[in-house]
């Protein structure tokens, strides 16, 4: 099976350790080894993506996206050739930002500062493909109205007009429910941990300081015993050892 990143215009700034398949003047960039649905995939997966945007226009492709031959990457490149182009045309220069909640204040204040805009298919957030330049001045904007403002990302959410990007790549995704819920639990997991040493980390300088006092001091450590009881019930249910929440960050080292 081979794995899809992205799809990009001919000929493709490749990271290493990855290969283009090409047809049509458009590139689909791939990996000859299929990511798995847990954390560090996801992280992989990511870090592809941006590293091919700082280089080049891309459309992203959705997590575990496989073909089972370069020839059938190559005919939906020559067959989508027009469509495809006209999408990389739409997103070039520009990343995405959500924002929420949505209300029509925001949609006056910020669509002018973005290329286009759609809502979440929640409905509890508003995403815009806002020109790479101007992403500090929207979320400057967003943040003088209260908004939560989060980004900027790859543009996942505009990838898919005037069809989806599934109808474009007619994908086999290599992820059953088991392994994709364990994989988000994981990572759930591991953000929580890391949190919770940043805290206990806070707590231990206050009291080195002296800013508490000891009824605080105590109820501290009720909340943080309360909180690893539960950590480790969790990871016992899920099968996860405290290994498997120390993610790699490549070049960055472990996570905690």
């Amino acid at each position: 099976m081979i794995y899809v990143y992205a799809i990009t215009e001919a000929p493709a700034a490749v990271p290493a350790g990855l290969r283009a398949v090409e047809r049509a003047g458009l590139a689909a960039v791939v990996g000859d080894e299929v990511l798995e649905a847990e954390p560090e995939a996801f992280l992989e997966h990511e870090r592809v993506v941006e590293a091919l945007m700082a280089e080049q226009p891309v459309l992203p492709a959705r997590f575990g996206t496989t073909f089972a031959s370069d020839s059938e990457i190559e005919a939906v490149l020559e067959a989508q050739a027009a469509s495809l182009r006209n999408r990389l045309t739409k997103v070039e220069g520009c990343v995405e930002l959500s924002v929420r909640p949505p209300h029509e204040t925001q949609d006056r204040v910020l669509a002018g500062l973005a290329r286009a805009q759609r809502p979440s298919p929640r409905g509890d957030a508003t995403t815009y493909l806002v020109p790479t330049a101007e992403a500090p001045a929207f979320a400057a904007r967003a943040r003088h109205l209260k908004l939560s403002c989060t980004g900027p990302w790859p543009p996942y959410s505009f990838v898919d007009e005037p069809q989806t990007l599934a109808d474009a790549l007619p994908s086999r995704i290599n992820a059953d429910p088991e392994s994709v819920e364990k994989g988000l639990v994981q990572l759930v997991l591991t953000i929580v941990e890391l949190l919770r040493q940043l805290m206990e980390r806070q707590a231990l300088h206050r009291i080195d300081a002296g800013g508490l006092d000891a009824e605080q001091i105590e109820r501290l450590d009720r909340t943080f015993m309360l909180l690893e009881e539960r950590m480790e019930e969790l990871k016992e249910h899920f099968g996860l050892e405290a290994a498997d929440l120390n993610l790699d960050l490549g070049p960055l080292g472990r996570l905690l």
